[in-house]
Formats: C-alpha cells, sequence, structure tokens
C-alpha cells in the first residue's frame, strides 16, 4: 500500500492517492481540485486504473476537482455518503458560496453507508459514517491507515459550527473511532498526519470521549 498526499485546493484540503502497489489499483480521496501535480502522483506511481473518487465529505474544498478528476479517469466511481450527496449536485450545504465557488455538478456512483466495505485491488477499505461536522461525513480505514476528513486532525477535531454540524453526534462518532483496536496512523482533511495513540493521549476532544 502506497499514498501520496497532496494538499489542494484554495483551502489545501489533504487530497490522497492511496495505491494497491501488487495490482496498480488507486484511489483518490477528496480531490480539491484536479491539476498537474494529481496527474503526476497517478502517472508516475505504476497506477493501472483510478477505481474510486471517494469524499470524505460534501464540503466544497473537498470536491471541487471532483468533475474534472473523473473526466480525466472516467472509469473511477465517484463515492459519497448518502447525506452528503447532494452536495455534489450544487446543494448549498456544499458551502461553495464562501469562495464564489460554481460547482460543475455530478452523480455519484455509489452512495456509502456504515460498516460498507470497497475493494481495491488486494485491498480492503472499510467506511465508517462518521457525522458530526457534516451530516454524512465518513472516515476510509484501510490497512493501519484512517483518511478523518474533517471528522479528527491533529489535536483537535473538525468545527461543527456550519448547518448540519452538531458536536454530540461529533463525539459519538469519536467515540466509534476510538473503539478501533491498536494505533493507526490518522492522515485527516487539513493539516499534518498523526496516530490514533497520539490523538487518545493528546486530543483533548478524544479525552472526552474515553
Amino acid at each position: 500500500m502506497k499514498i501520496c498526499t497532496l494538499p489542494l485546493g484554495p483551502l489545501n484540503a489533504n487530497c490522497y492517492v492511496l495505491i494497491d502497489e501488487t495490482t496498480g489499483s488507486a484511489a483518490i480521496i477528496d480531490p480539491g481540485d484536479f491539476n498537474e501535480r494529481l496527474k503526476i502522483a497517478v502517472e508516475s506511481n505504476d497506477v493501472k486504473s483510478v477505481d474510486y473518487i471517494l469524499l470524505t465529505h460534501g464540503h466544497y474544498d473537498h470536491i471541487m476537482g471532483v468533475k474534472k478528476t473523473k473526466d480525466n479517469f472516467p472509469q473511477a466511481k465517484v463515492a459519497i455518503h448518502e447525506n452528503d450527496a447532494n452536495c455534489l449536485l450544487g446543494d448549498d450545504l456544499n458551502r461553495g458560496f464562501l469562495h464564489d465557488f460554481q460547482l460543475e455538478p455530478v452523480e455519484p456512483d455509489i452512495i456509502l453507508q456504515d460498516g460498507m466495505q470497497l475493494q481495491l485491488g488486494n485491498l480492503k477499505i472499510d467506511v465508517i459514517h462518521t457525522p458530526g461536522h457534516t451530516k454524512g461525513g465518513v472516515c476510509f480505514v484501510c490497512g493501519n491507515a484512517i483518511f478523518s476528513g474533517d471528522t479528527v486532525f491533529y489535536h483537535t477535531v473538525g468545527r461543527t459550527d456550519f448547518e448540519n454540524g452538531d458536536y454530540n453526534e461529533l463525539l459519538l462518532s469519536i467515540k466509534k473511532l476510538l473503539e478501533l483496536k491498536g494505533d493507526y496512523t490518522i492522515l485527516p482533511g487539513h493539516d499534518r498526519a498523526s496516530t490514533l495513540e497520539d490523538e487518545r493521549m493528546n486530543n483533548p476532544y478524544l479525552r472526552e470521549c474515553q
């Protein structure tokens, strides 16, 4: 398993390219933009096919590049949780109006649900529904990595003061992550990576849930 990290878009949201090195299958997670850097990340890593465009939630800074990514990799299936799916079709809940972002609508190919598992080559990607930042927030767990979107960041958590945010829901979502056994690398939607064990010890919001 190989993971490339590219901060993209107006807020430098972390886009990830997850690659199964044994088969060359790849998933692009949260393309906040589509540019040469993302194309090169795919082309330079012996990717045979981009199978998925996986979205942790529907805010504009994580989905601005979905249409162009889909145009460049038409076989890739766009996947988002049912509660955020309308964000891909231009619903104001994507908050694009904050930067006059005009979304090119995209129909999702896969509607994600809690407990769903996706196959990426020989890798398995587990979907955990983690509402709180948005109603349709999810985390993707693959191997020892958690792609946490805007649910958990380094020593903090996602904001819940936007429309459809809910702090109590976020705390329940954090409890789901805390139930995972062992340690994981946390790859958030913004800023630096962390580990679940470090967050258990040093993130005040996670400590509140233990």
